[in-house]
């Protein structure tokens, strides 16, 4: 408990937190429940095809596949509704239907798998999702926000192993030059801890093309970013509060002391 308190009232964090706090003050309800934390809902389509739209919870892909594998490989979208994926997407094997295909999981064709029948499927459905996180989660490393599992350390502890290619979608990446060093950023506001941006942990769950060239110039330091932008769902808030863990775990990210003189 020391521990937990001296971490958020280090002089810097506590500017930090308030000034998220600020920043979140008017959204606090949206705030997803960690059961829920990464949950999207998938039903561009549904309303037209009368069916029930699926709910995507990316807990239980997280621990099998990289996000990489999934939002490169596989083409998902990143930004919710712009994949468009139709139900002959996925029958033809793409999309879901790459590993829905009753062999590796099981097939599309068991739509209640994921559209519920009727409300009381839809409640039941939620239930069990939820039932089976907490169940799940008592298996992996703590984390205080989001869906309160660290990820990254049940990856290095070898807890999961998660699969960054198939042999049907994916291509080579054995000559690829990978970037794995630890990066120093000098955030804005005076007296924060210094960020260190590991580009080891992130190389493991996406690669190089899920932040480069779109989000990140590849030069370093060249991308201006503030604070605001990434609360709002910019730059390193496009996995970081809708996914990855949020941005209010902020010694996550801060993580070099403050050098008091």
């Amino acid at each position: 408990m020391k521990r937990c308190l001296s971490m958020f009232f280090r002089p810097g964090l506590t500017i930090l937190m308030a000034l998220f706090l600020f920043i979140q003050a008017d959204d606090a309800a949206a705030v997803a429940k960690s059961h829920q934390y990464g949950d999207v809902e998938m039903g561009q389509f549904s309303k037209d095809n009368m069916v029930r739209p699926v709910t995507f919870r990316h807990w239980t892909h997280r621990d099998k596949y990289t996000c990489r594998l999934c939002h490169v490989d596989i083409e998902f979208s990143q930004i919710p509704g712009e994949t468009g994926i139709l139900e002959e997407d996925n029958r033809d094997g793409r999309y879901c239907g790459v590993c829905h295909n009753g062999k590796d999981t099981f097939a599309v064709k068991e739509c209640s798998k994921c559209h519920p029948k009727d409300k009381i499927h839809q409640k039941e459905s939620i239930r069990q999702a939820k039932n089976a996180f907490f169940k799940f989660r008592k298996t992996m490393p703590p984390s205080m926000y989001g869906n309160k599992i660290d990820w990254m350390k049940a990856e290095a502890e070898g807890k999961i192993n998660p699969i960054d290619s198939l042999p049907s979608v994916s291509f080579d990446q054995g000559t690829m030059v990978i970037n794995r060093r630890d990066e120093p950023r000098t955030p804005k506001l005076p007296g924060l801890p210094d960020i260190i941006f590991s580009h080891s942990k992130h190389v493991v769950w996406n690669g190089c093309g899920m932040c480069h060239p779109e989000s990140f110039a590849i030069e370093t330091g060249k991308t201006e970013m503030t604070m605001k932008e990434i609360i709002g769902g910019k730059f390193c808030g496009r996995c970081h509060g809708t996914v990855a863990f949020p941005i209010n775990d902020c010694s996550r990210c801060h993580s070099k002391p403050v050098s008091l003189k």
